[in-house]
C-alpha cells in the first residue's frame, strides 16, 4: 500500500536534480504590487492629479517611463492626495526561471509640461502591497514601505 504514495515522491525527487529536463507548471508571477499612495507638494495634498504606472515587464531593456510603456494604469488623486493602483502579473509555466528576474514599479506625473518619473526595482516576485508617500516638486520622489 505504501508504494503508490512513495512512487510520486521518488519521481519528484529524481526529477528535481535533472536541470536539463523541461519542467513546467502554471503559476502566477506578480510583476507590480498593489499600491496605496499619497501625493503632496510642500506638504499640501495634490487633488485631481493623474498618476500613471507602467504595467508588465520591459523586454527591450530600455529605461521605461509611463509615456513609453506598452500598457499604462491610471489613477487620479482624491481630495487628500490619495491614489490606488491594482497589482499586475502574468501566468508563467516555467518551473526553472530563465531570463531577467527583476520587476519594478514605475510611476509618472505630468507637471509643468514635463513628465516626472519615479521607479523602484525588486527581485521577482514583486511585493504584494506597497505604501507610497510621494512628493512632487522639481522631481517626483517617493518613499515606499511594504504592507502586509
Amino acid at each position: 500500500m505504501r508504494l503508490p504514495v512513495m512512487l510520486p515522491l521518488a519521481l519528484a525527487a529524481a526529477l528535481a536534480g535533472c536541470h536539463n529536463l523541461p519542467l513546467f507548471y502554471p503559476h502566477f508571477v506578480r510583476t507590480q504590487p498593489e499600491v496605496d499612495g499619497v501625493l503632496v507638494t510642500a506638504g499640501v495634498p495634490r487633488a485631481g492629479v493623474q498618476i500613471k504606472a507602467c504595467e508588465g515587464l520591459s523586454e527591450s531593456g530600455e529605461e521605461l517611463t509611463p509615456s513609453r510603456c506598452d500598457r499604462v494604469a491610471i489613477a487620479t488623486t482624491d481630495s487628500q492626495g490619495r491614489f490606488h493602483l491594482e497589482s499586475h502579473g502574468y501566468v508563467d509555466s516555467d518551473l526553472i526561471p530563465t531570463g531577467d528576474r527583476s520587476t519594478f514599479e514605475i510611476l509618472g506625473v505630468e507637471s509643468g509640461g514635463r513628465e516626472r518619473v519615479w521607479h523602484q526595482v525588486w527581485r521577482r516576485p514583486a511585493p504584494r502591497r506597497l505604501a507610497l508617500a510621494c512628493e512632487l516638486g522639481e522631481r517626483l520622489v517617493c518613499q515606499s514601505s511594504q504592507l502586509p
